[in-house]
């Protein structure tokens, strides 16, 4: 085989491409990074813009990588957030009914489980008068950083009795979480298109069923309030 009697120089050109995308692809990664400071920004594209590299002053500017202004202080906004629906827990706890309803917040949102002691009369769906003075709370918290609100029905494996008005646990299930749908729409300013009603019936149990207090536990109201801010948060973990 003859030996080549030079390099053609084509492979710098694929390099220089690929040291551009790698280039290009950082500089993406952190301008999607939460809390990133604006200043320290600006001084990194200038750097580009004077050099003579891979990027061209007149082609890129820094206000192609504006950084929206409610994106700066996310830490912040995200801090308040907890402190928002800490102030609901506390409110619980005042009023006593801390062993009665529990709140779950976390990065997907906030979840508030309601017990059947709470809400409902055995094998009714009408609300008690402590639910009713509760879900006014929640609906007072509901604002528009809440984007969707869905209320799932949970009942216990006892079959329904001959005489209801629901055929099965399913039914029951449905009813109450319509209930609390209905309650909380008319008391809040959402639209009822971002309410949603389901029933998990006996199909989702936390306990045991085979004792009372697993049963009692079984027999909830679950409402899942998917907070945007506390969605972006990026943390998994629970505040409380």
């Amino acid at each position: 085989m003859g030996k080549s009697k030079g390099s053609s120089g084509n492979w710098l050109m694929t390099y220089g491409d690929l040291m551009t995308l790698l280039l290009v692809f950082f500089v993406l990664l952190y301008t999607l990074t939460p809390s990133i400071n604006d200043g320290v920004f600006k001084d990194f594209i200038s750097y580009f813009q004077k050099s003579s590299g891979f990027f061209d002053a007149q082609n890129l500017k820094s206000q192609d990588f504006e950084i929206p202004a409610d994106s700066l202080n996310v830490e912040d906004l995200l801090e308040k957030r907890v402190e928002y629906w800490q102030a609901f827990a506390d409110l619980l706890e005042e009023f006593e009914f801390s062993s009665e309803v529990d709140i779950e917040v976390s990065s997907s949102g906030v979840k508030i489980t309601l017990s059947d002691s709470l809400t409902f009369e055995s094998g009714s769906s009408e609300l008690l008068p402590n639910a009713k003075t509760v879900l006014l709370e929640v609906a007072d918290r509901i604002d528009a950083k809440v984007i969707e609100i869905e209320v799932q029905g949970h009942t216990d494996d006892v079959p329904i009795r001959e005489n209801s008005i629901h055929e099965t646990n399913w039914h029951l299930g449905a009813a109450r979480s319509v209930s609390v749908v209905q309650y909380l729409q008319e008391k809040s300013e959402i639209k009822p298109g971002n309410f949603k009603a389901s029933s998990l019936g006996e199909y989702n149990p936390i306990a045991d069923n085979n004792t009372e207090s697993g049963r009692r536990k079984n027999r909830r109201v679950e409402i899942y309030l998917r907070d945007e801010l506390l969605m972006n948060s990026r943390n998994t973990e629970l505040w409380f």
